[in-house]
């Protein structure tokens, strides 16, 4: 569907360039990141980037901001050429990004974030009084419902987002990047996002919007840019295109192979709970069978995370009872959950799931080393067959097993985090948010993964705020609502607008 009627598929008046791009190339050593690039920016207008992950998105935002020297090629800042040196220099044009993953102070306030290297003073002394009244002015008028005066670690990873935007916006960015803006926002912290996007718009900003939400692509943006493995393969206006011509630029593959669902036999009862409660979550009851996709739906704070952490063990419930393969267990820590073979890749992979500054054979064969192990000393030939063996099988992009995990796109990090939970054997897989900020080929390859676990006889529990994902692949799916489960349904049998209905207690 070209989405005619979304307000963006309007053709933007012919504007100025801000910023242009030629022949833009970029090379690490042997790896040829971006390739002669040639693209303008209007100003005034959104500007949508997607690709793969790898494809070259991140070292475009690099580039941009002054944090990598480009190899060759130039940029134009209304017009005239410019180094882009340093974040500095970027920064004084007013180019600035959000990331997706937040650079931010944790051990700072909220107020003392957004005025970061701008802090307000008196008497040589910091004003902290006023940053917080000054900074609670700005998330109010931003329509972020956020307190200026709490520590930025207590907020929520789409809450620190938000910080980092009100920090962009009060630095007065003129060209203003968002990478995966909304992956970890509620729907109301997403509306509250695009009403402001939509505003820096109208007052001559020029929006970058870098995600892997084709269908936010198409509610936000003007004028929509394809790169692959590097390259530039298309710009289209937003009206002149649809999701199935973009996907086919970006991966050439078609929608259709996007969701993959074999037709798998289910067998036995894995998992069952009865009236399970606990902090977040109420009388939940639930049934994971081998070969079975059970969907959790709802919207953040649901209850949906707090339920699966607990069935892992990370917070015991409280009350109800927890049945594995057919007999009752007590599961009240994380090492009771993993010796019974449950597995849980977690919503944050980098803060809960990943050793960043570790190797990725390390953190692949993290939960396998006493079995790599004869006493006090780990094989090291096992241990490196492991880690190769998953770097296949996962087709996890790397130079090498000891390269640093932090080192990786976020696809590769997400299958780090899959591939040694496979490494480990689990019988029961917990995904919470699988495919958040991955692009669709990787989210392609991460369904075959699902799928071949099923066919070996696990279950899985797949928890997901992206509706279409859980509605495609779900063989049942219960939606969540305030901490309990108000609707249950089978695969498909159900519509969006149901089930989002549902979620929302309309």
């Amino acid at each position: 569907m070209t989405h005619l009627n979304s307000p963006a598929a309007v053709e933007p008046a012919a504007r100025a360039p801000i910023l242009a791009l030629e022949k833009l190339d970029k090379r690490f050593g042997a790896t040829h990141a971006l390739k002669a690039v040639d693209l303008a920016f209007d100003e005034g207008e959104i500007h949508a980037i997607v690709g793969e992950n790898g494809a070259g998105k991140s070292t475009l935002i690099k580039l941009l901001t002054g944090v990598h020297p480009r190899s060759s090629g130039a940029v134009y800042w209304r017009g005239k050429a410019v180094p882009l040196a340093n974040p500095h220099e970027a920064i004084g044009l007013g180019i600035n990004a959000v990331h997706q993953e937040v650079v931010l102070c944790p051990h700072l306030t909220v107020a003392g974030n957004i005025f970061l290297g701008d802090e307000e003073m008196r008497a040589g002394l910091l004003d902290h009084k006023r940053m917080v009244r000054d900074g609670q002015k700005l998330l109010d008028d931003l329509g972020f419902s956020l307190p200026a005066d709490v520590i930025l670690s207590s907020l929520t990873i789409g809450q620190q987002q938000l910080v980092a935007t009100a920090r962009a916006e009060r630095r007065g960015a003129r060209f203003l990047i968002f990478d995966e803006p909304t992956a970890y926002l509620t729907r109301q912290e997403a509306a509250a996002l695009f009403t402001l996007i939509r505003r820096l718009k109208a007052n001559g900003v020029t929006i970058v919007y870098i995600s892997h939400r084709l269908e936010e692509v198409f509610e936000l943006c003007d004028r929509v840019s394809v790169l692959r493995d590097g390259a530039l393969v298309g710009t289209r206006l937003i009206g002149d295109t649809n999701e199935a011509d973009l996907i086919a630029l970006m991966i050439n593959r078609t929608i259709e192979q996007i969701y993959y669902k074999d037709s798998i036999p289910v067998g036995a009862a894995i998992l069952e709970t009865e009236k399970l409660s606990g902090d977040g979550f109420r009388d939940i009851s639930i049934r994971v069978r081998e070969g079975e996709i059970v969907g959790l739906y709802g919207l953040i704070g649901a209850g949906r995370s707090e339920f699966v952490q607990s069935v892992f063990g990370r917070h015991p419930a409280s009350s109800g009872r927890i049945s594995w393969q057919g007999r009752d267990v007590s599961i009240r820590n994380e090492r009771r959950a993993m010796d019974l073979g449950i597995a849980l890749a977690p919503e944050s992979r980098r803060d809960q799931g990943l050793c960043l500054n570790l190797g990725v054979g390390f953190n692949l064969n993290l939960p396998i080393f006493k079995r790599l192990s004869l006493g006090p000393l780990i094989n090291g030939s096992k241990e490196v067959r492991a880690a190769d063996r998953q770097i296949r099988d996962v087709q996890i992009k790397t130079a090498a097993q000891t390269a640093l995990v932090s080192s990786l796109s976020g696809g590769n990090q997400q299958k780090v985090v899959i591939g040694k939970w496979l490494n480990h054997g689990a019988k029961l897989f917990i995904f919470d948010e699988p495919t958040v900020g991955v692009d669709v080929g990787t989210k392609a390859e991460i369904y075959r993964l699902l799928a071949s676990l099923l066919k070996e006889g696990a279950g899985i529990i797949m928890i997901s705020s992206y509706l279409p994902e859980v509605y495609e692949l779900a063989d049942t799916l219960h939606v969540f609502r305030g901490g309990s489960i108000v609707a249950s349904h089978n695969h498909r049998d159900a519509s969006h607008e149901t089930i989002l209905s549902e979620a929302i207690g309309v």
